[in-house]
């Protein structure tokens, strides 16, 4: 009886809380191969909730600064800011980098889109490929959401409605 108490307790606490005891280190590559998503914990206390499916790689030295995270899939990212560390995410089509923000990310390599959903602070988005038609980084500010389309090499800023902001809001 008391262990079932105590698992219960454990259980309930683990949903409160939202997060996972799943820590990833320098060059760690990992993939989401549960049903649901799941938070991990990066070297620099930073958080990213993974959907299923999804695949993320440190770059080596991340805990010494060089916080580069390649991503594959969906991933709702809570950064740590450190001062004159910048972190970066690379996907196929995107290079996005801020200083420490609140954003999703929803980049499947095997679709030609992908999104980026800015809740907190500020990011930088280029594109990751070379392009003859628009290689101009993207400033995003809270409320903005980037879209592009490699296939027909469109990149375009536009801003969140009220109700796409608060859908953003409620995955994290």
């Amino acid at each position: 009886m008391r262990r079932s108490i105590i698992y219960w307790f454990a259980v309930v606490l683990i949903a409160c809380h939202g997060t996972s005891d799943i820590r990833l280190g320098d060059g760690t590559r990992y993939v989401n191969n549960s049903a649901d998503d799941q938070w991990v914990t990066l070297p620099d206390n930073s958080h990213v909730k993974l959907s299923s499916g999804t695949e993320v790689k440190l770059g080596p030295m991340f805990a010494n600064g060089n916080r580069v995270v390649d991503l594959d899939g969906e991933g709702i990212f809570q950064v740590r800011a450190m001062p004159g560390k910048m972190f970066v995410v690379i996907t196929k089509n995107l290079i996005i980098q801020g200083p420490g923000t609140k954003f999703r990310v929803d980049a499947v390599r095997s679709r030609p889109g992908e999104e980026v959903d800015l809740l907190e602070g500020r990011l930088k988005i280029r594109k990751s490929y070379h392009s003859d038609l628009d290689s101009v980084a993207e400033d995003l500010i809270p409320g903005d959401m980037l879209m592009i389309n490699r296939e027909i090499d469109l990149m375009e800023k536009e801003r969140m409605k009220p109700d796409e902001l608060e859908k953003v809001k409620g995955k994290f």
